[in-house]
């Protein structure tokens, strides 16, 4: 107290100034109607920019969670597109739930590490079991298709990308359904390879490919890339394709695991298939 009393003691002159200029000026204020429209004009332009700058703030934060909503929302609304339903009825007039029943369902996840110079390149995913991810189940973006899961634990998975040696997408021409192997050369990030291909199949520069389905993990009709160039060599029966892939997988951030709820019965049957053949 003693030491506050010495502060104003000291300070008096300077304080009683302070003191009056401030209510001069409110009686020069109110005084005029407008220097009090100007005052307040200033004030509300101050208090303006402090409001702005703390909402930009604070916006930033938000992105994050904003974000994380919309990326669910996709993946809720993929589930609803026609490529996710099984047809129960061969008819194509009717349109109910009793005609077609949910094949996919896609959980969406967050890229948190990746590789791009290797001849097996992997995504981590910071979702894993506890959120119904498991081995073998196909993984898409926005953009198209990006690999399939090799590996678990309770909240993180593995993902090897397309450009990498180890893995064959069924791939198929979206004009006439002609189907091949998709693979990657380890070259170029930007280009897989098809090989095989038949002299005689019509296709041109700029034709796109999408996924053929039917292999468990991924829909029919998902954006894979265009043809950039035929690669042909004299005396060879087939041909080999270059397709310029639609991800960019430097960049990729957002994608969902494809939950095929048919998965096991068609896996089921099919061992049983080839296990009688044997």
């Amino acid at each position: 107290m003693q030491n506050l009393f010495q502060f104003l003691k000291k300070f008096r002159n300077f304080l009683l100034f302070i003191i009056l200029q401030t209510f001069v000026l409110g009686l020069f204020i109110n005084s005029k109607d407008f220097h009090r429209s100007q005052m307040t004009n200033t004030s509300s332009t101050v208090v303006g920019w402090f409001i702005e700058k703390r909402y930009n703030i604070t916006k930033h934060f938000n992105l994050s969670a904003a974000n994380d909503s919309l990326v669910a929302a996709n993946a809720a609304l993929k589930a609803q597109l026609p490529e996710s339903f099984y047809p129960l009825q061969g008819s194509i007039f009717y349109v109910n739930d009793t005609l077609k029943k949910q094949q996919f369902q896609y959980i969406p996840a967050t890229v948190i590490n990746s590789s791009n110079n290797k001849i097996n390149n992997y995504f981590t995913l910071n979702q894993g079991s506890a959120q119904g991810i498991e081995i073998g189940m196909g993984v898409i973006s926005d953009n198209g298709l990006i690999g399939q899961i090799i590996d678990v634990s309770e909240y993180y998975s593995i993902v090897m990308t397309v450009l990498s040696d180890d893995i064959k997408v069924n791939v198929k021409l979206a004009k006439n359904n002609e189907y091949w192997l998709l693979n990657w050369n380890g070259k170029n990030n930007e280009i897989a390879q098809i090989e095989d291909v038949k002299r005689d199949v019509p296709f041109e520069i700029g034709d796109r490919v999408i996924t053929r389905g039917g292999d468990t993990q991924f829909p029919e009709g998902i954006a894979v890339g265009t043809i950039d160039e035929i690669v042909s060599e004299d005396g060879e029966q087939t041909i080999s394709l270059n397709i310029r892939l639609d991800v960019n997988y430097n960049a990729v951030y957002h994608v969902y695991v494809v939950k095929n709820l048919m998965r096991q019965q068609q896996l089921e049957i099919e061992e049983r298939i080839l296990s009688e053949d044997q």
